[in-house]
């Protein structure tokens, strides 16, 4: 599910902000709540389930199962739990499951979204290459496309040509919150770029936590199950 062109959202609007729209400097953490409410639920369910094996299991079964929950949780971290856009003074880091980019604010070019919201960035200042980078934090849904369409369609043919609402506040009425969101940090970034946002290039580094909380239980429910 895609749309056919990507258009960058250039129109201000209010997002997860936690201040003003055009201040800079400030520290904002952006992300969806599902992935959150998800993990927490699962956690629950996997400490009940240890509990329960190390009272009435026996010792095999209880390993054998404890890892194949230590696996999962481990997956539900890094795709759930991890996840984040992070807005500061510098730029944005982008907090994926196994991998963090560090993007400056001068870099940023425009913001989109598909499947996941978008970030057309340039990696090194002056080049004339452009590199997306996606967030797993900020997704959006075949349903919650199919809802704004729908949304946007009943409102407008519901309010009169006369309404005094203006056609901004209006039109974010209906928007997805993943929508409204970045439309938050593509006017943070153009604010920060008006302000000055110094270049630096884009980097990139592997999360050895995460992937290690997926990787050591996976690797040690193998060698359980071949001892």
């Amino acid at each position: 599910m895609s749309s056919p062109t990507p258009k960058p959202m250039t129109s201000p609007a209010a997002g997860n902000s936690t201040g003003s729209a055009g201040a800079t400097g400030e520290r904002e953490v952006f992300r969806l709540n599902a992935p959150l409410v998800i993990w927490w639920i699962w956690l629950a369910f996997a400490a009940f389930n240890i509990v329960d094996l190390s009272v009435q299991a026996s010792p095999r079964f209880a390993v054998v199962v404890g890892l194949i929950v230590a696996t999962i949780t481990g997956l539900a971290y890094a795709c759930g739990l991890r996840p984040r856009v992070i807005a500061d003074g510098r730029g944005l880091t982008i907090v994926n499951p196994v991998r963090e980019f560090a993007v400056p604010w001068a870099a940023i070019r425009a913001v989109d979204v598909r499947d996941w919201v978008r970030f057309s960035c340039t990696p090194v200042p002056g080049s004339g290459r452009t590199r997306v980078l996606e967030s797993w934090a900020l997704f959006a849904t075949a349903r919650v496309k199919r809802n704004y369409t729908q949304r946007a369609r009943d409102y407008a043919a519901k309010t009169p040509a006369t309404n005094r609402i203006p056609d901004e506040a209006r039109h974010l009425i209906s928007q997805p919150a993943v929508v409204i969101i970045a439309r938050r940090i593509e006017q943070r970034a153009h604010a920060e770029q008006a302000a000055g946002a110094p270049e630096a290039p884009l980097t990139a580094r592997w999360a050895w936590f995460s992937i290690a909380t997926m990787v050591l239980p996976a690797a040690a429910l193998v060698i359980a199950l071949f001892l």
